[in-house]
This record gives C-alpha cells, structure tokens and sequence, in this order.
C-alpha cells in the first residue's frame, strides 16, 4: 500500500490535473465515474493519479483495487507508470487484462467451488493445439474441407453469451460448430481464453456468494480501453458495479472503438456512461497534436467532437500524397523521401520517433523491404512479428534489459520482476515466494551483462521457466510465444545475433523506425506519422464493403485512429488504383477516407 513517501508523489501528480477541468474532475469524483476521453487527452496520466489516489486514501488492507485493461502491453505501461507513484503490484493491487483478472480472480479460486462445467486443474490450450482441437470437430461435423474460420466461430461465442436463449440459436451451424469444439477441447482437458471470459462473467453474474467475495476483496474497479473489451466484460462491470456496490472508474473513447471483429460493441461504453449513478466525465484538451491535425482528424471521423490542442499555435500539418507508380512507390517515396525530411526538420528528432502505419502484414511486408533498402534499423509490430506480446514474453523482456544495465539506472526495478515471477506461480506463501525472489535474483545477478540474448533466454528456460510451465499448466500458451521467442533467437531466425539490450527494447527505441498495423498502433504517439496503402478496395478493402455500414464506420474509426498518433505530421499516402493477387488492376482512386479531407 501507499507509503507517506508514495503519497506526496501522487499528489504532486495531482497538481498537474488541476489546470484541465475534466482530469480534476475526474481525480475529485468519489462516485462511480466514466471518463469519455479524447485522443491524446492525458487519459492514462489522469487514471493512474486517481488510482493511486483512491490506494492511498480509500482503501486499507487487505482490500484493494482491480484494474483492467486491453492488452499486456497496455497493463505493463500502467504498472509502470503506478511504480513511478510509488505502487507497487500486490495482492492489494491488480493491472492486468481481464482474461488476467477472469482467471486468476474468478476460475482459479471459484470455478470449481461453483461446480463449472470445465475440466480442472484448469489448462489453456497453445493457439496450435485450439487450431488443431477445431479443425478436428468441425470436419466431423460438416465434413473436410468446408468449415467455418475459426475466429468467426470465435467472434459468436463472444457475443452470444447466453447459451440456452435464442440468440445462441439464431444461427443453428454457428452454434454447432461453437458446441462441437467446446466439447472437443473440454474432453482434452483443455480451456481457450473465450472460456476464460465467459465462465468469470458466469460466476460473478450466477453466484451471489462469488459477487460478494470479488467485492470484499476488490471494492474499487477501474477498467481502460472499455470501447474494446466486449459484452461479457461489460456484463462482469454492470453486476459488480450496478447490482454489487463496486465503485467504477471507466475509461474510453467510443471513436477509438476498432476491434468490431472480437466482438468489441462501442455502444456498450456509451450506454454506460448514461446510467444512472454514473458520473460522466469528458476530456477534450488534446496534449499530443497541434491544431491542424486535431482539425483534420475530426473531418476524417464526420464528426466534432470539439477537441482542442493544449497548444494551438503549435505548428502540425497533414499532407496527402499521390504516388503513380503504386504501393511500393509509396513505401519508397516515405522512406526516401519523407522520413529524410523529417528527421532533419526538428533538431534531435531520431527515426523513434517516426512510424509507418498500414492496414496489414502485406502492406507491412512491402515497407519493411523499403526501410532495409535505405538502410533504416526498425521494429515492427504486426502479424509477422516473431512473437506475441503476453505477460511472459515482456517479463523475460524485462529481465533481459535488467540485465544488460537497466540494474543501474532506468531498467525495470528487481522488486517488480520478482512480483511478477511470483505471480506467475499463482500465490504462493511467505516462505516460497521469497525462494522464488530468491532464485530469481540469484539467476539476474549471474547474467549481468550486454551478451548473446539467445543464451540468456536458454538458460531462463533451463533454470527458470521449465520447472513454472510443469507446474502451471494454465501458462501453456504462454509459455508457447517464449519458445517462438527462442526460436527468433536461434542463428537462422529473423532475431539472430539480438542482444539481451535490444531484446529488452523490443517495443522500439529511439535509433528504429517503428512499423505497425493501425490496429496495433492504439495507445502509442509519434511525431510524424506515415500511413500507407490509402486506396479505395485496399483501405477500406472489399470486406468492408461486404459487411454492415457499422462495420465501414469501424474502419473510418480506424483510420481515424492512424491520424491521430500524429504530434506535429501526418501524411497520407495513395496511388490511385490497387493490384488484386493475380495482379490485375482496379483503378478505383483514393480511399473515400480522403475524401473532403483537407482545404
């Protein structure tokens, strides 16, 4: 909990706030709230402070605060900015997504209490072995050849939570082949990260006992990114919220909602801010862009949400620009081009602070021959990475850094690389969790040094990680991402010859351009912002036209999205016309996103 030391760091943050009258409305509220915040806003600042806040003077031991976000990424970001306030994750103290928080707040301690349907001790299935467990059950029951995708599967079971209504059934195949998989993986022994969700809100939503114990133990819930994580989190929100008496403090952006396709709904977080009891709070001071990108950026949603810049005379531009030749040309001309001009427009600007966005790894894969060809280091986050974020991927990140000097100055401290070990063990008592510090510190110490990441990570694996994977089978999957870690290491990966520095950097630095889908660029700002592959048919491609008008409005929230990464320049870039794989043409022009766009 907060020392008096961490106390007077909160509220020298909190002096901070008090300029911007949404923030300090927000930071005073003792009611439930939602925070509806703008791009750029200064929303996480805002949530942190208030966090801390409500640890130091709201709570008391041994109860705590729950905090969820998004991504894994997301929560470590918060984690540490928590750290700079002086909290510390404990038992007191919860950040992490809400599969995180379902499994080890809800089905780990409850589910077999309650006598859920699921097989236990409980395992998660590795991506591989869910793929393999759907395609078998799927083939069976509609024969080889002919099954649905398995995300779309996926997305029904997400949206249609109750099992025995009609909804489950207003599509008969859909919810046979989401019954024959769930069969198929449970006999295995086996539970996917849906499960994870749907039998935690199951608990907390059919247990009053499980409702009252989730309450005493965590009497505040926070929850970041509330546009993105879908109804069953919503329902967990609304019953520990509305019915149980937990206090919320909710942030989000319905503009910002761009994951329609997991079964995310932006309406939920509208509606919630609307119910009775829940103080709504807006943030509309834009820390980020300068005034013409704010302009800009709302012309391209359709709507004026009234943003303004904290500096509105502070030079920003959005440029478009045609390139005949098509999509090479433009990952050419930014590379040549643009980023040359970038990098020398702004004295001590590094190529950090410069991204390339694009919709998919295809766009991605033709920037990233364009940034080898002009001799640009970069990191790129999309689909084709070597591997995927997950809680165990950025601690062995974080340990790597550790070790390769971050011990002396700004690495992630020991004490959090060991709570997070010890977490990763499920709880354990007094005694083993000091063990488990203890290993853990003995084995960093040995590996102090900028070496070989590839040694560093075999020898985690051999000492470390082989004896937790053993005895955590719910880390499974996790556990698969480290192994691909490794293999990205290895002499013939794509990885090879990393250093234990620039491992632990992987999320870039200031010496990499960073590549990255519009997707993945939520939460994260640059100076300059380039945007690729902006043609009608490629973006929006012709699965937006397929669908529903909500699903075209996504892909403008999206594009959106990309605009608004921007501090000082965004640029657009187009062709004109777009090849289909075969290489014929359309010439279709530019995106209808451009449209009306600038002056």
């Amino acid at each position: 909990m907060a020392s008096h030391r961490s106390s007077s760091k909160y509220l020298q943050a909190a002096q901070q706030l008090r300029d911007n009258p949404g923030q300090w409305e927000a930071y005073e509220s003792t009611n439930s709230c939602c925070v509806l915040a703008g791009p750029g806003s200064g929303k996480t600042k805002t949530l942190v402070t208030k966090l801390a806040r409500v640890l130091a003077e709201d709570v008391r031991t041994p109860r705590g605060v729950a905090c969820i976000t998004f991504s894994n990424e997301a929560a470590r970001e918060l984690s540490r900015r928590l750290r700079q306030l002086g909290m510390e994750q404990s038992p007191q103290l919860f950040v992490g997504t809400v599969h995180s928080f379902c499994l080890l707040h809800l089905l780990l301690p409850f589910g077999e209490l309650a006598g859920l349907p699921l097989p236990f001790p409980l395992k998660i299935a590795t991506e591989n072995q869910a793929a393999r467990i759907y395609k078998t059950a799927a083939e069976e029951l509609r024969g080889v050849g002919q099954p649905t995708r398995k995300d779309e599967v996926d997305r029904y079971r997400r949206v249609n939570l109750d099992r025995d209504s009609k909804a489950w059934t207003q599509d008969p195949e859909m919810a046979a082949l989401a019954d024959a998989y769930e069969e198929a993986l449970h006999k295995q022994g086996l539970i996917d990260f849906d499960d994870i969700v749907h039998y935690g809100q199951r608990l907390v939503n059919e247990h009053d006992w499980v409702l009252k114990a989730v309450r005493a133990k965590f009497p505040v819930l926070a929850v970041d990114e509330y546009q993105y994580l879908g109804g069953a989190l919503d329902r967990i929100v609304r019953r520990l919220t509305v019915q149980g008496g937990v206090r919320l403090i909710a942030v989000g952006d319905v503009d910002q909602s761009v994951y329609g396709f997991t079964g995310a709904n932006s309406e939920l977080l509208a509606d919630l801010s609307q119910l009775d009891g829940i103080q709504a709070i807006h943030l509309t001071v834009n820390y980020r862009s300068g005034t013409g990108i704010i302009e800009v950026a709302q012309r391209a949603l359709g709507k004026d949400r009234g943003y303004k810049s904290s500096e509105p005379d502070r030079q920003a531009s959005v440029q478009i620009h045609k390139c005949d030749e098509g999509l090479q040309h433009q990952a050419e001309y930014a590379m040549q081009t643009l980023i040359p001009a970038a990098l020398a427009s702004k004295a001590g600007r590094q190529l950090g602070d410069i991204a390339v966005l694009y919709r998919n790894r295809n766009v991605g894969d033709v920037a990233a021959i364009q940034a080898v060809t002009a001799g640009y280091p970069f990191v790129r986050i999309d689909n084709a990475a070597p591997y995927r974020k997950v809680p165990l991927t950025s601690w062995v990140e974080d340990c790597a850094i550790w070790c390769a000097g971050g011990w002396k100055i700004s690495g992630p401290p020991l004490r959090d690389l060991q709570g997070r070990w010890r977490s990763f063990h499920g709880g354990l008592a007094d005694r083993a969790a000091r063990d488990a510090a203890a290993r853990l510190t003995g084995f960093l110490w040995s590996h102090r040094g900028n070496g070989p990441a590839l040694g560093f990570v075999e020898a985690l694996k051999d000492e470390l990680l082989g004896t937790l994977i053993d005895a955590r089978g719910e880390l499974a999957d996790q556990a698969a991402h480290v192994n691909n870690m490794h293999k990205a290491l290895q002499p013939e990966g794509v990885l090879a010859g990393t250093t234990k520095a620039q491992l632990g950097r992987r999320d870039g630095a200031p010496k990499q351009l960073n590549l990255l889908t519009l997707h993945s660029a939520k939460g994260t700002e640059y100076d300059v912002v380039i945007i690729l592959g902006l043609d009608q048919g490629d973006f929006p491609s012709p699965n937006w036209f397929d669908n529903t008008l909500e699903k075209m409005e996504e892909a403008r929230r999206l594009f959106y999205v990309g605009v608004t990464r921007a501090r000082d320049e965004a640029h657009l870039m187009y062709s004109g016309f777009r090849k289909n794989q075969y290489g014929k043409i359309y010439r279709d022009g530019p995106s209808e996103f451009l449209n009306g766009l600038l002056p």
